[in-house]
């Protein structure tokens, strides 16, 4: 069982940039490599006890800090443009395949960001996870700011701040001690660009429209008390995914934030489940 710490350790992305990523180490050669992408305000640091779960169950764990977020803090909640988010993935997934076959999970915005991934570069994954992704999120700008945001870039207005509309902890969690947690978290994301905004948008729209190109191995793990995610919806977009293997997982009393419920351990133990699973089905 590994008992050690995650390891700060960075990688370079496409462009240059070194990007942060936590490493939990398994004490046994690993399994395979499993790839972890945060949500918009949140860092890998919120999902330590997941990544030493699945360290624990034989697999290489990276938990990726998005540029702009957590660790990094050059280009504080900004990107040049959608497909760098992309980009970053691929660079993290690429450089540590050689150790066997890599599984990407995205919770919350990384959930919107996994499938993108998963469409874009399929022979890298042996398979990919949605875990609350906001690919329908309740908090999406309506008609009137997304004309705003066209209008910011035509007007050249891409350093402008806007404060992200999710600082309530309870829309994340009910648990009072998370809550405080996510609170006072000095490395939460309160603010992006207004490039970032529109650049999210923009990575939506091709999420949204991934499913009929993507055959790898899916994931869907929904909360069943989730404030942020509309769920009906996610739901017919995994079945609109073209892969074959498909699996739903729900967690109908849970609320957005699978790791901070009062017991995450079925939700841990379900997850290294489909991990080993596809794993398996990738040697045969």
């Amino acid at each position: 069982m590994s008992t050690l710490p995650p390891q700060i350790t960075t990688c370079t992305a496409p462009d240059g940039r070194r990007l942060a990523l936590r490493y939990f180490a398994p004490q046994e050669t690993p399994r395979a490599t499993v790839v972890l992408l945060h949500g918009i305000v949140s860092h890998s640091g919120w999902y330590h006890v997941s990544g030493e779960y699945l360290a624990e169950r034989g697999y290489d764990v990276y938990a990726l800090d998005r540029r702009g977020s957590g660790l990094n803090m050059e280009g504080r909640g900004d990107v040049d443009r959608w497909q760098t988010w992309i980009d970053d993935v691929v660079a993290v997934c690429e450089t540590h395949r050689q150790r066997g076959p890599v599984v990407l999970l995205g919770i919350s915005w990384g959930g919107k960001l996994a499938p993108a991934v998963a469409r874009y570069r399929p022979d890298l994954l042996a398979g990919f996870g949605m875990i609350c992704p906001g690919i329908y999120a309740r908090q999406q700008p309506g008609l009137a700011k997304r004309l705003a945001l066209v209008a910011s870039g035509r007007l050249g207005i891409h350093e402008r701040r806007v404060t992200v509309p999710l600082q309530n902890p309870a829309l994340f969690t009910e648990s009072p001690k998370w809550q405080e947690y996510i609170r006072h978290d000095p490395l939460t994301l309160r603010q992006v660009t207004m490039r970032f905004a529109r650049e999210d948008h923009k990575l939506t729209r091709y999420a949204r429209q991934s499913p009929p190109y993507i055959y790898t191995p899916s994931l869907l793990m929904l909360a069943g008390r989730d404030r942020m995610v509309r769920n009906r919806r996610t739901l017919r977009y995994l079945s609109r995914i073209a892969a074959e293997d498909k699996t739903l997982l729900e967690y109908h009393s849970a609320a957005h934030t699978l790791e901070f419920e009062p017991d995450p351990l079925p939700f841990f133990a379900d997850l290294a489940d489909w991990v080993a699973r596809v794993i398996e089905r990738r040697k045969v």
